[in-house]
């Protein structure tokens, strides 16, 4: 099976990812694989840096993802913020296509069991690789005070990244997530028992 769990940044994706981990399952961040695309002089990472400017840069040459996300994102210029995004996924989001490709046929032939994990659910089209969805769903404040503790970003940036995320059209399963982890993994595992693998 090829699993697709998704929501909002900061609904607890990881978590899931990590319930699935521990029993077996192969997990494919497909947010990561958007931040492993920034490796130094790669196609993606000259075409992001001639775009945004050597100001991204860490002194490694390695691309801060918290000063892109500041230039992306500008709360005094939402429309600009929306067209700076546009440009950004537009070299991201066909690496990633690629990446994910290569990763399901890879474990496909392995006979094993796959999460596929991303917020940009639709904007990446990912229903086409998955054969069930869960979408997780939290609260606001829930969600800002993981990715707080996580991104360690403003909340301005934050509200600006989350405007931009859009839950999928069709799922298979809702899970609300504004709990504890052994919370979210009790709700994970009556879904799990369900299956016949």
């Amino acid at each position: 099976m090829v699993l697709g769990i998704t929501g909002i940044s900061g609904s607890g994706k990881q978590e899931a990812s990590r319930f699935f981990e521990q029993r077996g399952w192969v997990i494919l961040n497909a947010d990561e694989l958007g931040h492993q695309s920034y490796r130094p002089y790669t196609l993606v990472w000259k075409t992001v840096v001639r775009e945004f400017g050597e100001g991204i840069l860490n002194q490694d040459d390695t691309i801060n993802r918290q000063k892109l996300s500041q230039k992306v994102f500008d709360p005094n210029d939402p429309i600009g913020s929306e067209t700076r995004l546009k440009k950004l996924n537009e070299v991201i989001h066909p690496y990633i296509h690629r990446r994910i490709t290569d990763f399901i046929h890879r474990h496909f032939r392995r006979g094993s069991n796959i999460v596929v994990e991303g917020a940009l659910w639709q904007e990446l089209k990912m229903h086409e690789y998955c054969d069930k969805i869960i979408l997780l769903t939290s609260t606001v404040g829930a969600r800002e005070k993981r990715i707080m503790q996580r991104d360690h970003i403003p909340a301005e940036i934050h509200q600006m990244r989350i405007k931009n995320q859009n839950d999928p059209e069709r799922f298979d399963y809702l899970i609300e997530n504004n709990g504890s982890v052994e919370d979210l993994f009790k709700k994970l595992n009556v879904v799990y028992k369900g299956w016949s693998l």
